[in-house]
């Protein structure tokens, strides 16, 4: 949405851009957007190119159609001026991505105080003007729009420190995905309904304090699960049917977990439903975990 994001994306040459690490890659371009000077990281990646670029394709021409319709809608609407006219057609050229437009007109109407065909030498009470534009689809629209495919920026004013590199920057970026999902988990709808029914101040930083420790408790076990995984090369049940995975949330393994129980018979205790990817999983954890279970 930026002009200088978009101007930088246009100048953009693939030769300009190097490696980083697992799919990305990137290069610096100076800004002082915003009268602060800075220094954008222009990042594209592999992934998201290949996953975007279908979707980007799929949806191109019904894109195109969806600007047709509003143009069609805008071109019905009745201004009382010839400034209000104009206006609203500009803001509509800055809110289509695609479409370009030749020399828009305004065709003036007559209007009267009665319906029906107005006698010859009647006077108008007023008028009324509409939007007639020819539409086409603006190919370096179409161009900026596949540039974005993949791409993105990011801007930091850290402009003199030699050790953020591009790789370092990358991770930071990425690192935010896990403050994302501890503050989901506190957003949850069952700590939530909990938080209505305190009143006092004190009890609510009380339960706050039990949703941080529980998230730390999650995040750490987690972590370990996943830990675990990648250093055996083992996988666990996705949620994808028929699929596995090295990376589950500890979310989806505590549902995993439902339906096991403890039955006793004669003073002796054995657990019912421990099924085989959980009895690994327990492995992998340590004997700690497997005792629980046993």
């Amino acid at each position: 949405t930026i002009k200088l994001a978009k101007q930088a994306l246009l100048a953009l040459e693939p030769e300009q851009l190097s490696a980083i690490d697992h799919g990305y890659s990137g290069c610096w371009i100076n800004s002082d957007y915003g009268k602060v000077n800075q220094r954008w990281l222009l990042v594209h990646s592999e992934q998201a190119t290949k996953r975007e670029e279908i979707t980007f394709f799929k949806n191109l021409e019904a894109n195109i159609a969806k600007e047709i319709k509003a143009l069609r809608k805008l071109s019905k609407k009745p201004f009382a001026c010839e400034v209000d006219a104009e206006l609203a057609f500009n803001d509509f050229k800055k809110q289509c991505d695609l479409l370009g437009f030749e020399q828009g007109t305004l065709i003036k109407l007559p209007t009267y105080s009665h319906s029906g065909r107005p006698k010859t030498d009647e006077a108008p009470t007023g008028y009324q003007y509409f939007i007639e534009a020819a539409p086409f689809t603006d190919l370096e629209k179409v161009k900026l729009a596949r540039l974005k495919v993949g791409m993105f920026i990011l801007a930091t004013n850290d402009t003199d420190n030699e050790a953020l590199t591009m790789a370092a920057l990358l991770a930071h970026y990425k690192s935010q995905q896990k403050v994302e999902r501890g503050f989901r988990f506190l957003k949850s709808p069952e700590f939530l309904t909990s938080s209505i029914f305190l009143k006092k101040p004190e009890r609510i930083e009380a339960l706050l304090m039990i949703m941080t420790l529980s998230l730390l408790v999650y995040a750490s076990l987690e972590h370990k699960i996943r830990e675990q995984l990648a250093q055996t090369e083992a996988f666990f049940p996705s949620m994808v049917k028929n699929k596995t995975t090295a990376k589950p949330t500890a979310r989806w393994v505590f549902l995993q977990f439902e339906g096991i129980d403890t039955l006793e018979i004669n003073g002796h205790r054995f657990i019912t439903g421990l099924q085989e990817h959980q009895t690994q999983l327990l492995k992998l954890l340590g004997r700690l975990y497997e005792v629980v279970y046993s």
